[in-house]
């Protein structure tokens, strides 16, 4: 067995083997596997030609190892175990530093409590010291990065600004001073109130003086006769729309008194669809049936009587269907003025104006052009001349308004001149008229119309 074994491991390897005993362990060397059971050690017994074998080496004495763990601290370290010493380094400095600052903090902050207490402040005010516990590495940012020394943070103090500048000195004259602009302040803020107070009561006493205007010259009018209630007055809108469209003369006069009492009674119902109503009625008034024509025009006096200001937008289009009425036949005039009537008093003043001018003051006719002057001047009568001639609440209206009568004031025909003398008749007694026709009047008409005026006046 010794034998074999001998056999299978040569010379060299046992030297080497012998070689490296003392620097190992006897303990961690690794036995060869034997099938046969465990190695005996091995005595003097060699084959001829050999080495003597040694004994077996007892296990080392603590002074070897000793010996051993100095050797292995003086051979040179490796790159990881350099880069693992400095970031333990890194690590110790950084928790120092976090100490210090959280040091550094508790220090402010018993500073500024003792500010706060001296300067009387409540104790509730205090902000909480931060307790001294090392921050967590894993918090830290960057721990391989080189560190910069921490700078301490200076002490909080409050400190009050005090002004370089000599201090003026309480004098009376510097009293009076303050009295006197306070005076001032209270009086230029009394006048505005007073100054907004009149334009308000101003403002309301022209609109009182126009509504009265307006319920003095409209008892003039005749009187619209009353209808029933409709019990369905949704069908009976629909029923209208389709008469309307027919042939039919007769039925067309009871949908157009069925559209009356649907302006009386049932406003709701026909304000949607009150466009629609007007264009209807607008066309049934050029119908070539006099009857017919006569029933739509006090259709649309029923319309602006008891809607009022909701016929605002159909006022123009009324106008330019009811003004070239009065040059057809005579039949047509009184109708066709209880419309226009009622147009100008019920609506907003400047929408009737700018409907009439628009429907009828360049007509050819000479007729048209008197009847528009004729509402005109009902219009300038509710309107009233402080308003008109202001030239500062709305320059436009009285630019408008002067050119209009001026141009009325030169017509050629004398039944409007006529009608124009009226119209300046009402404004005459305003002081502020020549001004006005100085102003938007064109030059070469601006002598003719002050002729005019004082006539009038």
């Amino acid at each position: 067995m010794v034998a074999m074994f001998d056999a299978m491991l040569p010379l060299p390897s046992l030297q080497s083997q012998h070689q490296l005993l003392p620097h190992l362990q006897p303990h961690l060397l690794p036995l060869p596997h034997c099938p046969h059971g465990p190695l005996q050690p091995l005595h003097a017994s060699a084959a001829p030609g050999q080495r003597k074998l040694l004994a077996p080496i007892p296990p080392a004495s603590p002074h070897h190892q000793l010996q051993r763990s100095v050797r292995g601290t003086l051979r040179p370290l490796s790159a990881q175990q350099k880069e693992r010493q400095t970031n333990r380094k890194i690590l110790q400095e950084v928790l120092e530093l976090a100490e210090e600052i959280v040091l550094q903090e508790e220090h402010a902050a018993l500073n500024d409590a003792r500010a706060l207490a001296q300067t009387g402040s409540s104790v509730g005010s205090f902000r909480p010291v931060a307790r001294r516990t090392p921050l967590a590495p894993s918090t830290l940012p960057l721990i391989n990065s080189p560190i910069a020394p921490a700078v301490p943070a200076p002490p909080k103090t409050t400190r009050q600004f005090q002004s370089r500048l000599p201090r003026l000195k309480k004098t009376m004259s510097l009293n009076v001073v303050t009295e006197t602009e306070q005076k001032a302040v209270e009086s230029g803020t009394g006048r505005k109130e007073e100054t907004r107070e009149r334009k308000e009561v101003m403002k309301r006493k022209g609109k009182e003086e126009r509504h009265t205007n307006k319920t003095q010259l409209a008892k003039n009018l005749p009187e619209l006769t009353r209808l029933r209630p409709l019990s369905c007055p949704e069908e009976a809108l629909l029923q209208a729309f389709r008469v309307l469209s027919d042939d039919d003369w007769e039925k067309k006069i009871k949908a157009l008194i069925s559209i009356r009492s649907l302006a009386q009674h049932h406003s709701e119902v026909l304000l949607p669809r009150l466009h629609d109503v007007c264009l209807a009625v607008n066309k049934e008034v050029r119908h070539l049936r006099s009857a017919v024509s006569c029933a739509a025009m006090v259709t649309l006096a029923h319309l602006f009587a008891h809607l009022g200001q909701d016929m605002d937008a159909e006022a123009e289009g009324a106008a330019r269907t009811l003004l070239p009425k009065a040059g057809e036949s005579g039949s047509f005039v009184k109708d066709m003025d209880l419309a226009l009537g009622y147009m100008v008093y019920s609506i907003t003043p400047i929408r009737s104006m700018n409907a009439l001018i628009n429907g009828g003051l360049s007509h050819k006719h000479t007729a048209v052009r008197k009847s528009t002057a004729r509402h005109l001047e009902k219009v300038t009568e509710v309107m009233g001349a402080a308003y008109l001639l202001s030239g500062k609440k709305d320059p436009s209206l009285t630019a408008r308004f002067i050119q209009v009568a001026s141009c009325l004031a030169l017509d050629h025909a004398l039944e409007v001149r006529n009608q124009a003398r009226n119209i300046l008749s009402v404004v005459a007694s305003h002081p502020d008229l020549i001004k006005m026709v100085e102003r938007f009047a064109p030059l070469s008409d601006q002598i003719r119309i002050k002729d005019f005026i004082n006539t009038c006046q």
